[in-house]
C-alpha cells in the first residue's frame, strides 16, 4: 500500500499538468493495516477461488522458510506479518462452489482469522517443525485427495518461481511417487493473484497517483530547482526524501535526466 512508483521525465509541461494535485501523506500504520486486512479478506474470498478454477488447480501448496519468502507471500498475509514463521506452508484446497476454498496455515498464524492455523491434534495441537511438519503436510493432502497439486515453479515468470530448491526437494520426499505424480505448475496462478486488484482498492490507488503527480510537479518546479545550480541527482534525492517524509516507500530508485537536442 505504501509504495509509490515514480516514472519521472523532465518536461516543461510537468508543472502545468499536475500543479493542481495535492500530495496526501500515507495514513497511520494502524489504518493502513485495517484497510489492507479488508482487501486481503476480499481477495482470498473472491479472487483466489476464481483463479484456482481458471487454472484448473485443485490444491495449491506454498512452503517457504523465514528469510526466503515466496514472492506471493506478501499478497497472502496481513500487513503486520513481515516474514514466514521459521517454515510456513500455505495450503489452499478447492472444496467446490458451495464450500469454497479451504485455507490452511501449517506454521504461522491465522492472519486475523482468514486461515485455519492447522496443528497436529495427536501431539496436543502442537505447531511442528522439521520432518514432522512435512509429515503433517502429507497427512493434509492424503485426507483431501486433490486431483492435482500446484507448486510455484516457473521457467517463464520469475514471480511464479518462488519454491526454493531445498523446499522442493523436501516436498518431493514428503509427497512420495503416488502424490508426486499429481504435481502441476500453474505459473499464472501466483502471477495473477499478485497482480489483480479489486474495486475496493481504487479510491486508495487514485489518491496515491494524485500524490505522485503532485510530487513530480513540485520536483520540477522552482521550489526545488534553481537554474544553473541544481543537478539532476539533487532532484532524485529530493524525490526519495519527499516520498519518505510523506510516509511512503519507493519501489525503486527514481531517475532524472536532462535530454538536449543532438
Amino acid at each position: 500500500m505504501q509504495s509509490l512508483a515514480m516514472y519521472c521525465v523532465m518536461s516543461f509541461l510537468s508543472s502545468a499538468l499536475f500543479a493542481q494535485e495535492v500530495a496526501v501523506p500515507a495514513p497511520p500504520l494502524r489504518d493502513q493495516g485495517r484497510i489492507q486486512q479488508e482487501w486481503l479478506k476480499v481477495r482470498l474470498e473472491k479472487i483466489l477461488p476464481m483463479l484456482m478454477r481458471e487454472n484448473n488447480v485443485s490444491m495449491w501448496v506454498i512452503p517457504m522458510r523465514e528469510y526466503n519468502e515466496d514472492p506471493v507471500f506478501t499478497s497472502l498475509v496481513s500487513a503486520t506479518t513481515f516474514a514466514a514463521r521459521r517454515r510456513t506452508m500455505y495450503v489452499f484446497f478447492d472444496r467446490g462452489a458451495e464450500l469454497g476454498i479451504e485455507r490452511l496455515a501449517l506454521g504461522g498464524t491465522s492472519q486475523g482469522g482468514l486461515y485455519i492455523a492447522y496443528r497436529d491434534t495427536t501431539l496436543g495441537n502442537a505447531e511442528l517443525w522439521g520432518k514432522d511438519q512435512w509429515k503433517l503436510l502429507t497427512k493434509v493432502i492424503q485426507e483431501r485427495d486433490p486431483k492435482n497439486i500446484s507448486v510455484n515453479i516457473s521457467h517463464t515468470h520469475a514471480i511464479s518461481d518462488g519454491l526454493s530448491a531445498g523446499e522442493w526437494e523436501q516436498l518431493q520426499e514428503a509427497l512420495r511417487p503416488e502424490l508426486l505424480r499429481r504435481v502441476v505448475r500453474a505459473g499464472r496462478l501466483p502471477l495473477d493473484f499478485i497482480s489483480l486488484r479489486i474495486p475496493e482498492m481504487l479510491p486508495t490507488y487514485r489518491t496515491m497517483m494524485r500524490t505522485v503527480h503532485a510530487i513530480i510537479a513540485e520536483a520540477f518546479s522552482n521550489k526545488v530547482i534553481t537554474p544553473g545550480v541544481t543537478r539532476t541527482d539533487d532532484v532524485v534525492r529530493w524525490l526519495r526524501q519527499k516520498a519518505q517524509d510523506l510516509g511512503y516507500d519507493t519501489w525503486f530508485h527514481p531517475s532524472v535526466s536532462v535530454q538536449r537536442r543532438a
